[in-house]
Formats: structure tokens, sequence, C-alpha cells
């Protein structure tokens, strides 16, 4: 008899796997690479363009990366949806000779179990839906039996989208010269490019892709520009990702192609130190465009560099979250709401 594997759980993720897309009606390619990366980020609402100062650099602003002055070990884990996707991100970010650096990361979603039907029986035209709810009968405690209306799974499969990002990024590092009273303004401002490789699978079928996104920055200090040494620094981003709008080819017979848009993300951070209470605090805002519009809000309160607390809002949704440094370990936690239920990431990281 012949079968088709019938994947509901796993059509249903992937349309509708962006935050607001349920709300209007857009339907998203590669849209697991829109769910985040890295528990800083995403607990200070996803504003995080003119900071991306980690691991996570790679997936907000690839210029970021030349900014780790250590070799650093970064991984990540979340369970989405009440667990039905698993979420994970590991990755290596080394800093070069001259200011530069390069980042290899990995990025997977899974939806594990999934069940497998065969189609015939699926839709089986020989009786009605009401009269197989009929036939089920009741339970027990007087509610339909609908475990009774279908037969039993032919098995189980899991269903996994890849990316596999190559980072390269540098500083250059400008003193701009007012001239006058030899007031010179030191100003850093990092470019970097990603390359990804991106793999998705559906039924039997598997789609691939090769994009390209481009960051930079703009950084110098209040306290510089003003010559007072109780201001702190800013900083400007702006990334472009799917620079041509990334294509991902299927292998079916028509070779489908499904199109990622080019999204920009464009945003400002201010870092104000507070050595009375041994602290500093960071403001950030962004916004980035694909098919709308979207405006996120950060904070951050790190405390003597040890611990940090953070709240964001992005897409009317509150995040928040904490951080620790020990030694050589940055553990980070980070919670979001979702109408499917709120979602929790943990990211670890190790500087070598």
């Amino acid at each position: 008899m012949p079968r088709k594997w019938f994947l509901l759980a796993s059509c249903l993720l992937i349309i509708g796997m962006v935050p607001g897309n349920a709300q209007d009606g857009t339907r998203y390619a590669g849209a697991f690479l829109e769910l985040g990366i890295g528990a800083r980020g995403m607990a200070m609402g996803e504003a995080y363009v003119s900071i991306a100062n980690d691991g996570s650099a790679f997936y907000w602003n690839p210029a970021g990366a030349s900014s780790l002055v250590r070799t650093e070990v970064s991984g990540m884990y979340a369970s989405l949806f009440k667990g039905l996707v698993k979420h994970s991100h590991v990755g290596f970010t080394r800093p070069l000779y001259g200011a530069g650096a390069i980042s290899v990361n990995w990025v997977r979603l899974s939806v594990p179990d999934i069940p497998e039907f065969d189609s015939i029986l699926l839709y089986d035209n020989t009786s009605s839906y009401d009269t197989r709810v009929r036939e089920a009968g009741e339970t027990p405690l007087g509610v339909w039996n609908e475990n009774a209306l279908t037969d039993p799974a032919l098995g189980f499969s899991d269903n996994n989208d890849d990316a596999l990002f190559i980072t390269l990024s540098k500083q250059n590092k400008v003193d701009l010269d007012f001239g006058w009273q030899y007031f010179v303004i030191p100003i850093t401002i990092p470019v970097g490019f990603n390359v990804k490789l991106i793999r998705q699978s559906l039924l039997d079928n598997r789609g691939s892709a090769l994009g390209f996104d481009f960051g930079t920055m703009f950084q110098f200090g209040i306290d510089d520009l003003l010559d007072d040494s109780r201001l702190g620094k800013i900083s400007f981003g702006l990334a472009v990702k799917d620079l041509w709008n990334t294509k991902i080819t299927w292998n079916t017979q028509s070779r489908h192609a499904d199109e990622i848009k080019r999204s920009w993300h464009i945003g400002g951070s201010y870092l104000q130190p507070l050595p009375q209470i041994g602290g500093q605090l960071t403001l950030a805002y962004s916004v980035q465009k694909r098919y709308r519009s979207v405006n996120n809000l950060g904070l951050e309160y790190l405390y003597y560099n040890r611990l940090a607390v953070r709240f964001g809002l992005t897409k009317e949704k509150f995040t928040a979250g904490i951080g620790l440094k020990l030694s050589l370990f940055n553990i980070d936690y980070a919670f979001r709401s979702h109408e499917l239920g709120g979602s929790h990431r943990i990211n670890t990281s190790i500087h070598l």
C-alpha cells in the first residue's frame, strides 16, 4: 500500500514559528533563524545590534565578533512551545592578529517524535467524521474517546533545520582630530561579514541555501567628546541580513525555491558607569524591518562585572534575564513571554 508521511506538527510549527506570524498572516522562509541566539541579547529585548560583544555576535551583528579579546566557546539551549521544539547553538570565536576575529557557529532547530500515519487511513472517506465519533463511544468519564478516531501511528521521526555560520570581522580605529588644542576623539568602526549555509527538511524533501550578512558599528565615548569622565560610551549598529534575498532551493521535481527576504537592523546603545554603586547601566534601542517594522528596547545593570540583571520589550512581549560571571565562565538566562507559552534560554560560554 503506498504511504505518505503525515507531519502535521512540523508543518504548523515551520509555517508559524516566528512570533507575530499568526497575527499578520505572513509566511516566513527560514523561520527558525528568527528565533534568536544568545540569552543576553534575548533578555535585552533583542535590542542588541549595537552591542553584540560576545559569542552570539554572528547572529545580531557580525561586526561585533572583533570586540572579543579572548577566544570564546559558547552554547545555548532552549525548549520552546511547551517542549515541542528544541533550539540549540554551539560556536567558537577566536581573535586574530590585527584586531580581527573569526567565528564559526552552528544553529539547529529540532522537532522530535513526529508521528507518522498512513495517508490512506487518514483520508478514508468510507465513513463520515460524525459516524466515527459515534463509533468511538465515550470514556468512563463521559467524554468522547478521541484516541479511537485514528489508527495508531506507524512510527515516529524527527525534523531538523540547520545553519552553519562562518564570520569574519575586523576592528578599525580612527582618531577624529577637530584641529584645535589637540582635541582628538578615538572612534572604533568594526566591520563584519557572515557566510551561512542553510539546510532544512520537510517530509522526504530537503532544501538548502547559501546566504550572506553584513554588519558594522560606530562607537565613541561621550566622556571623550565632552571631556567629562563621569559620562559613558555610545554605540550605533547596523546589520543587513540576507543581503541578496537568500533562496532556499528544494530537491523537488519543480526545484521550488523559498526566499528569505533581506532584513535591516539599526540601533543604538549607551553605557553609563555608576562607580558610586559599583556597576554600570546599559540602555539599548533598535528597530528591525523585513515584512514590518519591529521596535526593541533593552536595559542591563551590571554589578562589579559579575552579576547582571536584564529587561526588555520586543514585538510587544516582555523579556527578562540574569547573567553571572565566574572566573572564565559566563552563565546567562533569558525568559520571553509568548502566546504558546513562555520560553526559557540558557547560555554558557568559556573564555580561553
